[in-house]
């Protein structure tokens, strides 16, 4: 876009504000429900720096110590929907296989064009 103007200093009719990189709400606020609008910023001193925030982890989501117990336990009631390590190394020879074909045949797609 070009704007036939004469003067090369900034123009803040054309750079309005825009939304910034800091984020408004931390995670814990937006899920409590809370709601702000974004943190704008001026674009007169150009994209400076990004200081980002440290992320700390708050909650944890997913457990593996409870899960490969509660394996463990399925195993040794002799659960037929318990998994197995045999049984892991067998889907991921499956899926490797299956991804073997695929760069075959995209390698041949590719070939063609």
């Amino acid at each position: 876009m070009t704007v036939p103007r004469k003067s090369d200093i900034f123009q803040e009719d054309l750079y309005p504000d825009t939304i910034g990189p800091e984020p408004a709400l931390d995670a814990e606020e937006w899920f409590s429900g809370k709601d702000a609008d974004p943190i704008c910023i001026s674009l007169k001193n150009g994209c400076g720096a990004f200081k980002g925030r440290e992320i700390t982890v708050v909650k944890k989501v997913l457990d593996v110590k409870s899960i490969s117990h509660k394996h463990l336990a399925d195993s040794d009631s002799g659960s037929a929907s318990s998994l197995t390590v045999e049984s892991l190394i067998e889907e991921l020879n499956k899926l490797k296989a299956k991804v073997q074909e695929h760069e075959q045949r995209i390698t041949e797609l590719e070939g063609k064009s």
